[in-house]
């Protein structure tokens, strides 16, 4: 691999990494600007043949991202990403498992979800950002969380 396509490699995987951490902090607006301005989310549900959602656009994203605050904490698990770069494109997948922390009034429970993000990615002025996510949601799973 040359020094520029780990560069490359490198500044797109520190993107997914930014995003997910960001979600974890609930830095919605930084989230949003990881992506290009008309950049879009499709979300999709197990089994699912067509997204759920769709939101496209700074505004659109942030709003959907604010739905991680029904939940106390979350925790985003990234596995290597597979990048494949081709001049100011790229696209990469990665896997996720998200744990979700919500309180009930029957004591906290855990909200995991497996993911596999696919994703395009543009470069823009020197930054890689995403024109696309696609996020497929494989399974999930709610367990009561122990003391």
């Amino acid at each position: 691999m040359s020094t520029d396509g780990f560069a490359d490699w490198h500044a797109i995987t520190r993107t997914i990494a930014r995003y997910a951490r960001y979600a974890d902090e609930r830095r919605f607006a930084d989230m949003a600007a990881l992506f290009t301005p008309e950049g879009r989310m499709l979300l999709f549900r197990p089994r699912a043949t067509s997204p759920a959602e769709a939101p496209q656009g700074t505004t659109a994203l942030v709003t959907a991202f604010e739905a991680l605050t029904a939940f106390e904490a979350t925790s985003h698990v990234l596995a290597p990403s597979e990048v494949e770069v081709d001049g100011d494109e790229a696209r990469a997948r990665t896997a996720c498992t998200a744990h979700h922390i919500r309180d009930t009034p029957d004591g906290r429970v855990r909200f995991t979800l497996a993911d596999r993000y696919d994703d395009t990615l543009v470069r823009v002025d020197g930054r890689w950002l995403f024109r696309e996510r696609r996020k497929y949601t494989a399974w999930t799973e709610t367990a009561p969380l122990r003391r």
